[in-house]
C-alpha cells in the first residue's frame, strides 16, 4: 500500500482517477474521480448526508474538487418581526420546519457596542439567552449542516419575535469550490465537519 502510495504522489492527474472510499469507524464515504475529469462524491457523517459532482483537478499534490452546477444553498425568509419587550429575542421557524423535530436553532450575533460576534442556542421556546447585550444583528444556522442561512437586522430599542420560513433549496449538495484534498500516505484527506475523511483508493 505504501508503495502504491508513493507511486500516486509522482503521478500525473491521469494516474489519480479511480473510485475511493473512506475505511473510518462512523463514516460512509465515497469518492470517484473520473477519467474525464468529472468527480461524485457521498458522505454520511452522523446526522449529515450529502452528496455532489462536479469537475476535479490535481496539481501534483492536491486534488480540487468544484461542484457543478453550484446548489442554492437553504435559506431562512423572515416572515414577521413582532415586538417585543426591550431585551427578548424570540427565533421560530413556521411549520414544516425542517421537517423534523427536536432541532434547537444556533445562531451567530453581532453585539451593538462592540461589533463582536458570538454563537448562540434558543431554548425549548426559541428564546435566546443575550444576557446584557443589545443585539444589532441575527444570523440563524441551517440544523445539522452548520451553515448560515439569513442574515437580518435588529433594533437595539426594543425586541423581537422572529417568524422564519425554512427553504430547503439544494440541502445536502456540497458546494464545493475548489476544495482542497491533499494526497498524503494514508491517501486522499478531507477536511469536513470537524472530522478528517480519508479516502483510500478501491479500484482504478
Amino acid at each position: 500500500m505504501m508503495i502504491a502510495v508513493a507511486a500516486l504522489l509522482l503521478a500525473p492527474a491521469a494516474s489519480i482517477a479511480g473510485v475511493y472510499q473512506a475505511q473510518q469507524m462512523g463514516v460512509g464515504a465515497a469518492l470517484e474521480l473520473k477519467n474525464n475529469g468529472h468527480f461524485r462524491y457521498q458522505l454520511d457523517y452522523g446526522a449529515v448526508s450529502e452528496h455532489a459532482e462536479g469537475d476535479w483537478s490535481f496539481d501534483g499534490k492536491t486534488v480540487r474538487l468544484t461542484t457543478r452546477p453550484m446548489p442554492k444553498s437553504p435559506s431562512f425568509e423572515l416572515v414577521r418581526d413582532d415586538p417585543a419587550p426591550t431585551g427578548e429575542l424570540v427565533m421560530a421557524v413556521e411549520p414544516p420546519g425542517f421537517g423534523a423535530e427536536g432541532y434547537r436553532l444556533d445562531a451567530i450575533v453581532t453585539d451593538s457596542s462592540s461589533g463582536e460576534k458570538g454563537l448562540v442556542t434558543t431554548d425549548e421556546r426559541g428564546r435566546v439567552e443575550a444576557g446584557k447585550h443589545r443585539l444589532s444583528a441575527i444570523e440563524p444556522m441551517v440544523p445539522v449542516y452548520g451553515t448560515v442561512g439569513g442574515h437580518f437586522l435588529l433594533s437595539a430599542d426594543r425586541g423581537h419575535h422572529l417568524i422564519l420560513r425554512f427553504h430547503a433549496n439544494d440541502l445536502g449538495t456540497a458546494a464545493f469550490d475548489r476544495e482542497p484534498l491533499p494526497l498524503t500516505g494514508s491517501g486522499l484527506v478531507l477536511n469536513r465537519y470537524d472530522t478528517e475523511i480519508r479516502f483510500i483508493r478501491s479500484s482504478h
